[in-house]
C-alpha cells in the first residue's frame, strides 16, 4: 500500500509523519526516529526490531519501521507520545543514544546535500587543501544535481531524519533498494548514487566522518543501450519527408555529422565558410531547468577536446543550410521588433528568432518518424545511424572516432562496435569462399 494512502487512512499527513530509518547496532535492526526535546534539540529514539539484521529481514524491518513511525506520529498528534508504554525506555527494548547530537559538528544529512549543492554552484571556486576542485562543473551538470536533491533526495532524507553520521551502508542500501523496487531505472538509481557519494565524500573533507558508507556498496552494472538506427535507404527517405520542417537542419546534421542535440542546437552562420566548403562543430546550445525556469546555455566548451572539429561541407547540406540562412533573414525582416535579437545568427531558430527548444526537437522527431512510417529512434539514434552507414561502407573506426569526435577510439568501438555487422558479414563470405564445401543432405536422425 502506497504510504499516502496509508497516512489517509489514520487521517495523518506527510508532515505530521515523524522521520525515521532503520539502522544496525549490535547485530540487530533498529528503528530511529528523529524525535526532538521540548527545546528542539534533537534527540534521536533507537527501538529494537527485535530482528537480527540480515538481508532477509531488511524488508520486515522496513515495515515495523514505518509502522513505528506512524504510530508515534499518533501518539504526538494526539499528545501521548512519550507517555505511552508502548515509548517508555527499557535496556530491554529500546536503546537511546548516549551522546547528545551537535548539529553543527554532526547535520541532518538532507542539510547537507544542500549546502554541498551550493558548494558545488559553478559560480563558486572553492580549493581546500583536503578537498580540491580545479575546476567547476558546467550549469548543466549543477542543474541535474540540484534537480535530484531538491524533488528526490533531500525530502526522502528530510524524512529519515538521520544525521550525516547515521547514514549507513544498510541505510543507502535500503535507499538504492526502495527507488528500484518502485521502477526507477537503473540509471536514475546510479543519479543517486553519484550525488550522495560526492556528499558524503564532502563530508568527510569537513572531517563529519571519517570512512565514506557509499564506497561499501556496489551497483547493478546498467545494461549498455543498443540504438535502433536507420539504414541507408530509411535515412534517404526520411531527410526528403522533412524537408522544410523547422527541425530539418538538426536532423541533417545528426544524420549526415553524427553530431550530438546540442552541437546542432549550437551551429551558426560564422561556423560556415561556403568559400572553401568547410563548417566547424565548435559550440553548443543546452537547456537546464533551476527551480521553474528554463534557461538556454551557450558554450564553446564542448564534451571533449577533439569535440572541436572541422567537416567538409555536403552539398546536400549546403543547400540546405543556405536556405535556412536566408529563411531567418526574411523572417526578421517581416517580424521586425518582434523578432529576437538573443539569438542572432543562429541558425536552429523558430520563426521569431527563438532558439528551438532541445525537447520540442526530441518530440518532433518522435513524430514526423510516426509520420513517415519509419521506425521510432531516438534523435541521438541518428549519430547512431551515421556511424552505422560509415560501418557498412567500411570506413575504419579511426577515421569514425574523427568523425564522431570521440577522444579515444576504444569509446568509439565500445559504443558501437554492435553496428559492424555489414563488416562481419563480408568476413564470413571471405571465409565461405575460401572453403568451398559441398552440400549435403539432411542428417538422418
Amino acid at each position: 500500500m502506497e504510504l499516502t494512502k496509508m497516512l489517509e487512512m489514520v487521517r495523518l499527513t506527510e508532515d505530521e509523519l515523524i522521520g525515521g530509518f532503520v539502522t544496525s547496532k549490535k547485530g540487530y535492526y533498529y528503528t530511529v526516529l528523529n524525535r526532538k526535546d521540548k527545546n528542539g534539540k534533537r534527540k534521536p529514539l533507537w527501538i529494537s526490531t527485535g530482528l537480527p539484521a540480515t538481508d532477509e529481514n531488511k524488508a520486515e524491518a522496513e515495515s515495523k519501521c514505518l509502522s513505528t513511525r506512524i504510530q508515534y506520529s499518533l501518539d504526538l498528534k494526539n499528545g501521548v507520545a512519550d507517555k505511552t508504554s508502548a515509548h517508555e525506555t527499557s535496556e530491554k527494548n529500546v536503546a537511546q543514544d548516549n551522546a547528545d547530537d551537535d548539529l553543527s559538528e554532526n547535520p541532518l544529512f538532507a542539510d547537507l546535500l544542500k549546502e554541498w549543492l551550493e558548494f558545488r554552484h559553478p559560480d563558486n571556486i572553492v580549493v581546500g587543501e583536503d578537498f580540491n576542485f580545479d575546476k567547476t562543473i558546467k550549469l548543466n551538470t549543477w542543474a541535474g544535481y540540484a534537480e535530484n536533491i531538491e524533488h528526490n533526495l533531500y525530502p526522502t532524507f528530510k524524512a529519515y531524519g538521520c544525521t550525516v553520521k547515521e547514514v549507513t551502508p544498510d541505510l543507502l542500501k535500503g535507499h538504492y533498494a526502495y527507488r528500484l523496487k518502485n521502477g526507477k531505472k537503473k540509471s536514475t538509481v546510479a543519479k543517486d548514487y553519484t550525488v550522495i557519494n560526492q556528499v558524503l565524500n564532502y563530508a568527510i573533507s569537513k572531517k563529519i566522518i571519517s570512512v565514506n558508507p557509499n564506497s561499501a556498496i556496489t551497483l547493478h552494472k546498467i545494461e549498455k543501450y543498443n540504438a535502433a538506427t536507420l539504414n541507408a535507404e530509411q535515412m534517404q527517405y526520411y531527410i526528403e519527408f522533412i524537408v522544410g520542417d523547422i527541425i530539418e537542419i538538426p536532423i541533417l546534421l545528426g544524420g549526415f555529422y553524427g553530431m550530438r542535440r546540442s552541437e546542432c542546437l549550437g551551429v551558426r552562420e560564422s561556423q560556415f565558410d561556403f568559400k572553401h566548403k568547410f563548417f566547424r562543430a565548435n559550440h553548443t546550445v543546452t537547456k537546464v531547468t533551476i527551480g521553474n525556469k528554463k534557461i538556454y546555455i551557450p558554450s564553446d566548451k564542448l564534451k571533449t577536446d577533439l569535440s572541436n572539429r572541422t567537416y567538409p561541407l555536403i552539398p546536400y547540406v549546403e543547400e540546405r543550410i543556405k536556405a535556412k540562412i536566408a529563411e531567418n533573414k526574411e523572417l526578421r525582416e517581416l517580424c521586425g521588433n518582434s523578432y529576437s535579437n538573443e539569438w542572432l545568427g543562429y541558425i536552429c531558430v523558430n520563426q521569431l528568432g527563438e532558439i528551438i527548444d532541445p525537447d520540442y526537437i526530441t518530440n518532433r522527431h518522435r513524430d514526423l518518424l510516426k509520420k513517415a512510417g519509419l521506425l521510432p529512434i531516438r534523435f541521438h539514434d541518428l549519430r547512431h545511424s551515421c556511424v552505422g552507414l560509415m560501418m557498412a561502407n567500411e570506413v575504419p573506426m579511426e577515421r569514425i572516432r574523427d568523425w564522431v569526435g570521440h577522444s579515444d577510439i576504444r569509446t568509439t568501438v565500445n559504443i558501437y562496435g554492435h553496428l559492424e555487422y555489414q563488416s562481419k558479414k563480408k568476413t564470413a563470405k571471405i571465409i565461405e569462399e575460401s572453403l568451398p564445401l559441398k552440400k549435403v543432405g539432411a542428417a538422418n536422425v
